[in-house]
């Protein structure tokens, strides 16, 4: 009988043994007061990747992160209920890899003193999942946007914070109920194609429309959808966020408002400037007419009364007349020149392609015949060429390299170059020269119309030619601006974009 019944134990504790070391679970044996581990299976090696003899140096202290030791030395003094009874709680690996376990845990006596078996189940994939879940929960919680579930006939299933600030409406009273309940009459068929379309697996793009509020006012939404699946792929559910945008579109629209008075303001005050420019150009055409008689009068008489009564008029008197002639010619060129800045301000510009350097080397033709016998060097670079309106730019080109000439008039040698370089933007256009320059200080002056750096008796001129070219230069969309210093010459720069 005592054979048999020894022979009965051996079993069980075979079978034990077998149960215990076949478990894919971790499983172990611990002393309950001293926490040491009296016994491990094969599962509890392979997976917190101890060997069997180091597990049965160490203690629970040693597969606990630092930070939770405390709490369970705490618990030793407990023999009746040890620490890891049950529950989840961080266990660390020999690599220091941290996952959460699930603990089921018995009393035993192993060996004639106080013990515990516990079977140990990693849950960390689960436990990341459900902190996944929490975090993305919070996330829809303190939304701004409402972020509402629904199901695929349009059933809601969640109605989050803002959802309720946004419609008005507690998720109690919404969850179970169609969404249609927040559309217009009017765009009922908006949420019957939107689920007919994710239904057939297509997208929905992100749009924007009109819904209903609780106290029966309209809003308008930012609508974003997507598809909820499950672990197949398959669509389960649908995920909408409504963001209201009422702020935003009454925005636009005093946008809108304020845009077609400003059209309006522009259109009328256009119409009113070419109706002032037109009568600016009838006046400026009608005073030049009435000033050139009385000039011509005045230059006419003067002339006659030099060549009649040359004999009779003494030197001084002479140069008085002589003096009045010279006058009324400058003021008949001013009236030109001011009647040709007017002009460039006017008409459509007729852009086409211009060889910039033909046409400079012509200019340069014109002046070099007005003074043949003048030293003077003509150094014009090949192949510039511009999209540009002809006409106005040979203005330009003429005021410029006729500056040139005029200012290098008192040198036995001038030297004048038109060519290209570098500009502030873009490459730039320049016409240079080795004349009588100017101070750099008063610069700012230089396109001013009547402003004059040198005096009349020094170098003749009206001060409107580089206004007249600063004003066309403008006109194309350009720059124009000037280097120089006194004695030293001077460069002008003009762009001419497009």
């Amino acid at each position: 009988m005592k054979r048999e019944a020894k022979s009965a134990l051996q079993e069980s504790e075979r079978l034990y043994r077998l149960m215990f070391e076949s478990n894919p679970l971790p499983m172990w044996v611990y002393d309950a007061r001293t926490l040491s581990f009296l016994a491990v299976n094969e599962a509890s090696v392979r997976r917190y990747g101890y060997s069997r003899d180091e597990f049965l140096a160490m203690t629970l202290r040693d597969i606990r992160p630092g930070e939770d030791v405390p709490l369970l030395e705490k618990s030793v003094s407990i023999l009746s209920k040890a620490f890891e009874d049950s529950g989840v709680w961080r266990h660390r690996k020999k690599d220091g890899t941290i996952m959460f376990v699930e603990i089921v845990s018995h009393e035993l006596e192993f060996e004639e003193r106080p013990a515990r078996l516990v079977l140990a189940n990693d849950v960390t994939a689960r436990k990341r999942d459900e902190e996944t879940l929490l975090h993305f929960a919070a996330i829809v919680e303190s939304s701004n946007d409402a972020i509402i579930s629904k199901n695929l006939d349009g059933t809601i299933t969640s109605w989050n914070p803002a959802a309720e600030r946004l419609f008005g409406y507690a998720a109690g009273e919404v969850k179970g109920r169609s969404i249609e309940f927040l559309f217009p009459p009017d765009r009922l068929d908006e949420e019957r194609q939107i689920l007919a379309k994710l239904k057939r697996g297509e997208r929905i793009e992100h749009f924007e429309t009109v819904r209903v509020r609780k106290d029966g006012r309209a809003v308008d939404v930012s609508v974003t959808i997507s598809p909820v699946k499950d672990g197949s792929g398959q669509i389960i559910g649908i995920s909408k966020m409504a963001r209201d945008i009422t702020d935003r579109r009454r925005a636009e629209e005093e946008i809108r408002r304020l845009n077609r008075e400003l059209e309006q303001r522009v259109h009328e005050r256009t119409a009113q400037l070419e109706v002032a420019n037109r009568e600016l150009e009838a006046f400026s055409y009608s005073v030049s007419h009435d000033l050139r008689a009385p000039l011509r009068a005045i230059d006419g008489f003067s002339r006659a009364l030099l060549e009649d009564c040359a004999n009779k008029l003494d030197d001084r008197s002479k140069s008085h007349l002589e003096r009045v002639c010279s006058a009324s010619r400058h003021m008949n060129q001013l009236i030109d020149d001011l009647l040709d800045l007017s002009r460039v301000s006017r008409g459509e510009l007729r852009r086409m392609t211009v060889d910039l350097s033909a046409m400079a080397r012509g200019i340069a033709a014109e002046l070099q015949q007005t003074q043949p016998h003048r030293s003077a060097e003509f150094v014009i670079e090949t192949g510039l060429v511009a999209h540009c309106d002809a006409s106005l730019i040979r203005i330009v080109l003429t005021n410029l390299l006729g500056n040139a000439w005029k200012f290098t008039g008192k040198l036995a040698q001038s030297r004048i170059e038109f060519g290209s370089a570098p500009g502030k933007d873009q490459r730039a256009c320049f016409v240079r020269d080795n004349g009588a320059g100017f101070d750099m200080a008063y610069s700012g002056k230089l396109f001013g119309a009547f402003q004059r750096l040198h005096s009349v008796t020094e170098f003749e001129g009206t001060g409107v030619g580089l206004a007249t070219v600063q004003r066309i230069v403008h006109r194309h969309g350009g720059h124009v601006w000037a280097e120089g210093a006194v004695g030293k010459g001077s460069v002008f720069y003009f762009t001419l974009p497009g």
